[in-house]
């Protein structure tokens, strides 16, 4: 839901005070903890255990067919597009960096964890030296990979232990608190840290004097605090229907940036604002929470999970085959989009 209502809040936040305060607020963590916690459930390559070839290949399938989706849809609202096919500043930058983490952490696997943590801490703040941005996904790839380690080196038994505990809810429930209002009573400082908070940004495109690594270390801690509150804000039960759509939460994060560039595109989010304040505002929350529980629904995730089976019943050279095609389809892509 908040990875919805961040997409609508980005959309809104040139219109409105309030959504930029809900854009920082969101993105402060929820990419850190998409991140996170797709480390925290990345099997441990102990001796044995090697790279899932079927896994990873349908990560990569499935971020060069929605690259593909997202710029056929912006070729049909008449924008010139061309498709990077190695970077981008889109929502599947998250599917191809998945894929390079998997393979680093199994690289490294015999690196000592405390080492390979301090390691990343270093790379994702030297990173915003480089004046590279959506390249290969270069400055995203370094500034989250702290969280994916992090995340790595931990299991879901500890991180429930240790964010269930009462001290620990009661503190990450005041702070999350705390950092909420500072979000909108602190706008316009907090705001200027937007840019450092997406992970695509070097230090120099930042507009905040004097931006470098403290910053970004600033921007660490913050994301690290409230990752641990939001887990710890985080049910310990199944909570009825809620608990059954998130397993399908892969199709709420695929679809929803496409629908949000076609309502953009046909008018329906310039309609909104017409409605008057503080309505609009209203319209926008509800639909944002209303459209992650449609897409949360089984039939937005079956097509996925089929690409998923499939990538499971074929041979290991088969899916390097299927990658292989993917690629050469998005080649011919970008000329017939370009012509």
């Amino acid at each position: 839901m908040l990875v919805v209502i961040g997409s609508f809040a980005e959309d809104f936040a040139v219109r409105s005070d309030m959504f930029q305060s809900l854009f920082v607020f969101i993105y402060s963590f929820h990419a850190p903890l998409f991140i996170f916690l797709s480390g925290l459930f990345q099997k441990e390559y102990k001796d044995g255990v090697y790279p899932d070839v079927y896994r990873l290949s349908f990560y990569f399938v499935l971020g060069m067919v929605l690259k593909i989706i997202i710029y056929v849809i912006r070729a049909i609202m008449g924008e010139v597009v061309t498709i990077d096919m190695f970077g981008g500043s889109t929502i599947e930058w998250y599917l191809f960096v998945i894929v390079v983490y998997s393979l680093v952490m199994f690289f490294t696997r015999k690196v000592n964890r405390w080492l390979m943590l301090g390691i990343t801490v270093v790379l994702g703040t030297a990173a915003g030296f480089v004046p590279l941005s959506d390249e290969f996904y270069f400055m995203r790839f370094f500034v989250f990979l702290p969280f994916y380690t992090a995340g790595y080196y931990l299991t879901p038994a500890k991180v429930r232990r240790f964010s269930h505990q009462v001290s620990v809810k009661l503190a990450g429930i005041t702070f999350l608190f705390i950092y909420f209002v500072l979000c909108f009573r602190q706008r316009e400082i907090m705001y200027t840290l937007r840019m450092l908070f997406t992970g695509r940004n070097p230090y120099s495109a930042v507009h905040l004097e004097g931006c470098t690594f403290y910053h970004r270390l600033l921007c660490y801690g913050i994301s690290a605090v409230l990752i641990i509150s939001v887990l710890a804000c985080v049910p310990n039960r199944k909570v009825p229907v809620l608990t059954r759509l998130g397993r399908n939460t892969l199709g709420v994060y695929f679809w929803h940036y496409p629908i949000v560039l076609l309502l953009t595109h046909y008018g329906v989010m310039r309609s909104i604002t017409q409605l008057g304040d503080p309505l609009w505002k209203m319209v926008v929350l509800i639909s944002a929470v209303t459209l992650a529980l449609v897409l949360a629904l089984p039939i937005f995730t079956l097509p996925l999970r089929k690409l998923l089976d499939a990538c499971r019943i074929m041979p290991p050279l088969a899916c390097l085959t299927l990658d292989f095609v993917v690629v050469l389809s998005a080649v011919v892509s970008t000329f017939v989009i370009d012509y």
